[in-house]
């Protein structure tokens, strides 16, 4: 609770996933129809909705542990309800609606025109197979990472986002005015726990 802020910092999120995890390519695929350029986060929790000051959303795997699946954003106090509901409804929507053909396209497209971007210098390709040599991994990792990306599909997005996008396991956390957040956080049925950011002097 910060009773001086005239907007809302929310972040939602569960465990994500590993890179060596065979759904990583999919994954990443997924998570740019959601909150890439012109995803739906931006353009239906922002743009359409008007809801956001900022919006995002982040599936995060790390080398030999999970990473974190985070969403969220910055919005004004009185709409902290509502555009917690929307991403939870964007995430909703991905488990129980197919993407588009073009949302699939789209985003395979700019997930493989990044990798230009990867091979900029000599350090970046060092770097990065110092790094699979350390935890394991093959040295033609990134490419078998990008032509699964290639073979990704409409049915894959789906699948994945129905087993590893979780909504019963999110927890937000929201930094705001509670006093004037209307509807109040308790509206959307769970247990509301204030925590105590207070540092005390030792």
């Amino acid at each position: 609770n910060q009773p001086q802020l005239t907007q809302s910092s929310v972040l939602l999120g569960h465990l994500g996933g590993r890179l060596d995890s065979p759904d990583y390519p999919a994954l990443t695929v997924l998570n740019e129809i959601l909150s890439g350029f012109g995803g739906r986060l931006f353009n239906e929790v922002r743009s359409r909705q008007g809801l956001a000051y900022s919006v995002y959303g982040i599936w995060n795997s790390r080398y030999d542990y999970p990473g974190l699946f985070i969403a969220g954003g910055q919005t004004r106090t009185d709409a902290t309800v509502p555009f917690i509901k929307a991403i939870l409804g964007e995430i909703e929507r991905l488990r129980n609606q197919p993407v588009t053909a073009k949302e699939l396209e789209d985003a395979k497209n700019a997930i493989l025109n990044s990798f230009v971007f990867k091979f900029e210098k000599p350090g970046q390709n060092l770097s990065r197979l110092m790094t699979y040599e350390y935890y394991g991994y093959p040295q033609d990792f990134i490419f078998r990472y990008q032509q699964a990306v290639k073979g990704v599909t409409i049915a894959d997005i789906q699948r994945v986002a129905q087993q590893y996008l979780q909504p019963n396991q999110i927890v937000t956390l929201v930094v705001g005015n509670e006093q004037e957040i209307q509807p109040p956080l308790s509206s959307l049925g769970t247990t509301v726990k204030t925590v105590d950011v207070t540092i005390t002097q030792i």
